[in-house]
C-alpha cells in the first residue's frame, strides 16, 4: 500500500523566489522522512495515519527553524492534504469493468 502527500504553493500570492527556496526546503526535509518523492506528490508505504503525522510534524519543524517573513509557513500552502493511493482512479484510461481478458481455448 501506498500513501500520498500533496504540496501545491500559493504561487499567485507569494513571489516565486520565495517559494522556490520555501519548497527546496520542504523537499530536503520530507525526503529526509523517508518520503519518496514523484512531482509535488511525496509517497510512502507506510499506513495512512503514519503518513499523515509524519508529514505534518516534518512541517510543523519547518516553520519553528524558519521565519517567513513572521508568517505561518501554511499560508504559502495552496494545497496539503493526503490520500490512500488504492482510491486514484487514473482517467486517462478507460474504466476497470469494461477492460476485458479473453483466456486462449485451452482444448487440447
Amino acid at each position: 500500500m501506498s500513501y500520498s502527500i500533496v504540496i501545491n504553493l500559493d504561487y499567485d500570492d507569494y513571489p516565486e523566489k520565495v517559494c522556490a527556496e520555501l519548497w527546496d526546503i520542504i523537499e530536503t526535509r520530507m525526503l529526509a522522512a523517508g518520503f519518496q518523492r514523484d512531482g509535488r506528490t511525496f509517497f510512502s508505504t507506510l499506513p495512512g495515519d503514519e503518513a499523515r503525522a509524519i508529514a505534518q510534524r516534518t512541517i510543523e519543524d519547518i516553520e519553528d527553524h524558519l521565519d517567513f517573513h513572521r508568517k505561518h509557513i501554511y499560508r504559502y500552502f495552496k494545497e496539503f492534504y493526503g490520500y490512500d493511493k488504492e482510491c486514484v482512479i487514473n482517467l486517462m484510461l478507460p474504466p476497470p469493468e469494461s477492460i476485458r481478458v479473453d483466456e486462449p481455448d485451452r482444448e487440447q
